[in-house]
């Protein structure tokens, strides 16, 4: 009877061991599943919810932030704590061109009186701390506190504002708990107003902030840089989605590569570089880059200026373009066709002009460039840089004026695309402003809106390896252009026109389209007012089967009615939505109804403009119908 219970004994400690294998490799898939799901979106968009409703704004004097003005601002982005650039700098980056600093938590006197001198030409400290506090840290923030405007964040526990009291008051004072990526990346957007401010305090400091103090900002102002779960959509299938066209794309080699943009209700969800800058595959492509927008130009450079003309009532639509520019009017000696031609026949691109002229050609001789208007270096009398080493006698604008004067119109009435419109809007916008086209654009909308990435002359400003190159120019120029207008008419103004011209990336692109977008807002600041928008975004001649708007281009008409292989650009497309397209590789919609913005930057002319994959293969707007898709889901 013994050895009947020994063996029922040991026979029920091996169903117990079986039982506890069975238990855990069980448990795995759960376990697994848990740690899947702390790593998934749904997981990711819950923390980034927390964090938000957690950031706290202790101070605000003035209602700094939000920052205004950022065409005043200079700002040293200063990290306390991290001896390398952080997620937080990074990211104010993407709102404005800030300064790295950087000072290791036991920073010494000297180290503090060096970084005082650096900071000098600064008129704004954006200063993160990531550790504990140090003796020196107070007298570094008793001096920016009192010597500079400040806006600080603390990435640590709250105690730590009760002994630094004695340092005074910033400007801007943020309470961020903790000093994750997540979260200083959102405390970065807080200060520029990508998010709002909702967060309280929840046990009070001290004697300077009372437990619940924060200050509240109610709505967002710029773009947020988040993940597409915010906005009711799927990183995994929207990520699969734009990486299987444009890999197929790369693998055809229609373009060496590209940066792709995608941003729902001013919420950037989408943001990849892809491939490299030419098919040797050296220099790898970077969100950051500068691309050649080739006639994306028209939309955001020669657009806005005329956008804003018009709204100051300085232009009427409906009056002559020769109102405007003379040269058009009909003189002895001085013929013209086109002195009765409007400013809304000119931008719908039906008033006749012809599509292009070749300038450039009467530049050259017997092939190669003239030494009757070139020469090798800058002065006086040659100041048109058509590329490095080259640069055109100015006369040559005469020549250009002449050119489009005496070619005659035969399709007036008609839709017929042409570069010329905004060719001479650049004079156009000097006649009328009293301003040079450049300066203009600039200090009226890429400064105030932070887009100092949106230039012309891109080598002036950037170094060559930001700027994506172009054409080997073997017919012309007889280089490789990077950094040079790769559009000739463009090229002998020299590079800067409301046609061609500007370069620029992604990332600050998508803040003039983003105020486009809505309907001419952008910032807390008013560029134009919505009914210009509107007027300038709706079809100008449906009657003459011309689909345009003023500038802008739209769907095709009748878009309901359609076979989706005929629809323009896609079948997805609302009829109020508008963009352009661009011949270097580039592509920009806007579609108000839904409130998508997408950007598509690209340099399919490098090595050659015969490359014309991208347009066979539809790889711009495939990726645009793929984004509706995803919308719809």
């Amino acid at each position: 009877m013994k050895s009947i219970g020994l063996k029922s004994k040991w026979h029920s400690i091996f169903l117990f061991k079986i039982g506890l294998v069975i238990l855990f490799w069980s448990a795995i898939p759960v376990f697994s599943q848990s740690q899947n799901n702390s790593n998934s979106p749904e997981a990711e968009l819950k923390r980034r919810k927390q964090i938000e409703a957690s950031l706290t704004l202790l101070e605000n004097k003035n209602q700094l932030i939000p920052l205004d003005r950022l065409d005043t601002l200079k700002i040293a982005a200063l990290s306390v704590g991290e001896s390398n650039p952080t997620e937080f700098q990074q990211m104010l980056t993407n709102y404005l061109k800030v300064d790295f600093f950087n000072l290791p938590a036991n920073f010494t006197s000297r180290d503090l009186a060096e970084i005082k001198q650096k900071l000098k030409g600064f008129n704004l400290i954006i200063a993160g701390i990531h550790s504990a506090p140090t003796t020196n840290l107070e007298q570094l923030l008793t001096d920016l506190n009192h010597e500079k405007t400040s806006v600080i964040a603390y990435f640590c526990k709250p105690e730590v504002l009760d002994s630094l009291q004695s340092s005074g008051k910033p400007a801007g004072l943020i309470m961020a708990y903790n000093n994750d990526r997540l979260t200083q990346s959102l405390s970065a957007q807080l200060i520029f107003g990508g998010i709002g401010s909702s967060g309280k305090l929840p046990e009070k400091i001290g004697t300077s902030y009372a437990k619940g103090a924060g200050i509240n900002i109610e709505k967002p102002v710029r773009l947020k840089y988040t993940i597409p779960e915010e906005v009711g959509m799927q990183s995994t299938k929207l990520n699969s989605d734009i990486d299987s066209i444009v890999n197929n794309a790369l693998e055809k080699k229609a373009f060496p590569g590209c940066n792709v943009l995608v941003a729902k209700d001013g919420k950037i969800i989408f943001r990849r570089a892809y491939g490299f800058h030419t098919f040797e595959n050296r220099t790898p492509a970077m969100k950051g880059d500068l691309y050649d927008l080739a006639s994306v130009t028209k939309v955001s450079g020669g657009a806005p200026a005329i956008l804003q003309l018009y709204d100051e009532g300085k232009m009427d639509l409906d009056k002559p373009v020769s109102t405007y520019f003379p040269d058009w009017k009909n003189r002895v000696f001085h013929r013209s066709d086109k002195e009765d031609v409007t400013v809304r026949e000119l931008y719908a691109h039906q008033s006749g002009l012809v599509p292009f002229i070749g300038f450039w050609k009467k530049t050259l001789l017997a092939g190669k460039l003239s030494p009757k208007w070139y020469w090798m270096q800058a002065d006086e009398k040659h100041s048109l840089c058509v590329a490095p080493g080259i640069y055109l006698d100015n006369k040559f604008l005469k020549t250009v004026n002449r050119d489009i004067r005496k070619t005659p119109m035969k399709t007036r009435g008609k839709y017929v695309y042409s570069d010329l419109p905004l060719v001479i809007t650049p004079q156009i916008v000097k006649n009328t402003s009293g301003i040079n086209f450049q300066e203009y654009l600039e200090s009226n909308f890429y400064r105030p809106l932070g887009a100092f990435e949106i230039t012309y002359l891109p080598l002036q400003k950037f170094s060559r390896d930001r700027i994506v190159p172009t054409e080997n120019d073997d017919y012309y120029r007889f280089q490789q252009l990077q950094g040079t207008v790769h559009d000739e008419s463009a090229a002998v103004l020299g590079g800067i026109s409301g046609n061609a011209g500007l370069f620029a990336s992604a990332n600050d692109l998508a803040k003039l389209m983003q105020m486009y977008l809505q309907m001419g807002t952008y910032g807390g600041k008013q560029y134009v007012s919505e009914a210009t928008m509107k007027e300038f975004t709706r079809v100008q001649f449906p009657q003459n089967k011309n689909r345009r708007g003023l500038i802008f281009d739209k769907p095709s008409l009748n878009l309901d009615s359609l076979k989706p292989a005929d629809a323009y650009p896609c079948p997805e497309v609302s009829p109020e939505s508008f963009g352009h397209f661009g011949f270097t590789g580039t592509f920009v919609w806007m579609d108000p109804k839904c409130g998508l913005l997408y950007i598509f930057l690209s340099n399919r002319v490098c090595p050659t403009r015969n490359n014309n994959l991208i347009s066979d293969l539809n790889v711009r707007t495939e990726i645009l119908s793929a984004i509706y898709k995803q919308l719809k889901n």
